[in-house]
């Protein structure tokens, strides 16, 4: 079938015939150029030999795939010294020599590739009505040439896991133009040295404080400035103060009992903020159980004035549920499971024998099983768990006192500010200082080098290292002297505004791009994808 017309274009192309083969558009074309150069040569022919037919894909039109079929000549050369005597005239701007496929339908290809890689590319491409392989799309990658990037004058330097715990990479970001430059297969100091006798130029270094990075930048670079990245100063802060923490658990453990019995009414509470005394106030002098506590305390503070996320911070809810709380007049019910399987005809009982404190779910098990209960014990457990109170209200009730902070999240109690905390982080940090002599000491260093730090304050540094040196805390004491032995990069990163949150950034994307490859991938393809311009 011969159409007449169609919404497709070829520049420098004559079209005879346009025939429809199934789902698939021919298109018949010649070129209207009336001469060609030869490729060794020059020189410039008009005298045509031959003709040969060259058959290209192209991008789709309307739907449906394009094929071109263009008659291309062969030319006589005419310099007689010339060491060809015909040659084929050269379509640069449409199909590359000996290509199949035309430039546009390449570069098409490219930045599918480029985005989406090879298996996502191809199920995509099937959509676009051009069907390519995944294996054609890595090859398009590979033979891509990236751009060659000008030396950066300020370089960040960070690892990434091509394997997490055993395979590292090391990615390179230009920060003042915000984009990597490279990456590098492992994270040696022989590697990155390397890089950087290649680049001359990097006049400064920001990097984390791993001494690999610090010798390959000192053998690569010796004149640029290293700069120490911020956030691994805090993070090092932290690690030492959660080795200390570690070694202390007895004393958090009689911090949580402090805390538990300072909670207990009978016994002094510490001072209450105005929120919490505007509720007892108004309380009822009924007894409620927990969630109608909670209730009457939502739709007490909301009514003085206070949003939803004030309500939220203070009682320790999510805002969601103080939001339904307050669209309700009365308690919102719990909703009844919807599979309580076989335990359905028992609930009353199980409700009865639940309320009594010496009697376990196990006991409840046997006791119905005699009644009648043909079900396992998951399905009873399944069945009434919203029946059960929940592990903290049973343990305050036999009155044993709630698990301590791990030293992990002490540690945050010890290095975030006055204004980061909330009360009852308050009171649990100055019971902490309290029953820990070691964590007392440490607890003015911590907060003194966070200043510091956030502050960029480079004429304490030494005051501060003399004063971490001589404490009787081993390990600020082993902190203060790794931050002696990278003296240089460590000021460097309180009197320059460089850090390595950019590369964070970039390491970010790289992440993503590497799930993408499905892990497959090798360092190649990953190096082009993260390197190619989004």
């Amino acid at each position: 079938m011969i159409e007449n017309t169609v919404p497709f274009e070829l520049p420098g192309f004559q079209i005879h015939a346009i025939v429809r083969h199934d789902q698939t558009l021919i298109i018949k074309a010649q070129s209207t150029a009336t001469q060609s150069r030869c490729p060794d040569c020059g020189t410039a022919s008009s005298r045509v030999h031959s003709y040969y037919t060259r058959s290209p894909r192209d991008l789709p039109c309307n739907g449906r795939a394009i094929r071109l079929v263009l008659r291309v000549r062969r030319f006589r050369c005419l310099n007689a010294h010339c060491q060809r005597a015909t040659f084929a005239e050269r379509l640069p701007q449409l199909v590359p020599v000996r290509g199949q496929r035309t430039q546009r339908l390449t570069d098409t290809l490219r930045a599918v590739a480029f985005e989406l890689g090879g298996e996502a590319g191809e199920r995509i491409l099937v959509h676009l009505h051009m069907t390519w392989s995944a294996d054609t799309l890595l090859r398009i990658l590979r033979a891509t040439a990236l751009d060659a990037f000008p030396t950066p004058t300020v370089l960040g330097v960070d690892d990434w896991a091509l394997r997490k715990g055993h395979v590292y990479g090391t990615i390179l970001v230009d920060l003042l133009e915000h984009c990597p430059v490279d990456l590098l297969p492992d994270r040696e100091a022989e590697t990155l040295a390397a890089w950087l006798r290649a680049h001359p130029g990097v006049q400064i270094i920001s990097r984390d404080r791993a001494s690999n990075y610090a010798e390959g930048a000192k053998q690569g670079a010796p004149n640029a400035i290293q700069v120490a990245d911020r956030w691994h100063l805090l993070k090092n802060l932290g690690d030492a103060l959660q080795r200390l923490l570690d070694r202390q658990p007895k004393q958090l453990r009689e911090v949580a009992r402090v805390v538990q019995a300072t909670r207990n009414p009978a016994q002094e509470q510490p001072e209450s903020d105005p929120l919490t005394s505007e509720v007892a106030s108004v309380l009822p002098e009924k007894q409620l159980t927990h969630r109608q506590h909670r209730f009457q305390e939502v739709k007490t503070l909301l009514a003085q004035g206070y949003s939803q996320r004030q309500v939220a911070r203070q009682l320790h809810l999510h805002r969601q549920t103080v939001a339904r709380y307050q669209a309700h007049d009365e308690l919102p019910r719990h909703l009844a499971p919807q599979n309580i399987s076989k335990a359905a005809a028992f609930l009353p009982y199980i409700q009865q024998r639940l309320n009594d404190q010496d009697c376990t779910l196990k006991q409840i098990f046997h006791e119905i099983q005699s009644m009648g209960f043909t079900g396992s014990y998951v399905s009873l457990w399944r069945a009434v768990g919203h029946l059960r109170p929940t592990d903290r209200r049973k343990s305050e009730r036999q009155g044993t006192p709630p698990p301590p902070f791990s030293p992990r999240q002490a540690m945050w109690l010890l290095v975030r500010s006055e204004e980061q905390l909330d009360r009852e982080q308050v009171y649990w940090r100055e019971t902490l200082l309290q029953h820990s002599p070691q964590a007392a000491h440490a607890y003015p260093l911590v907060q003194r080098f966070v200043q510091m730090v956030k502050q960029r304050q480079p004429e304490v540094l030494d005051a501060w290292l003399s004063d971490a040196l001589r404490s009787e805390v081993p390990q600020l004491i082993h902190f203060a002297r790794g931050l002696r032995q990278d003296y240089a990069a460590v000021k460097a990163a309180l009197e320059f505004p460089w850090s390595n949150g950019q590369a964070e950034g970039q390491i970010t994307r790289l992440k993503l791009i590497k799930r993408q490859m499905y892990g497959r991938a090798k360092f190649d393809l990953l190096r082009l994808r993260v390197l190619h311009p989004p």
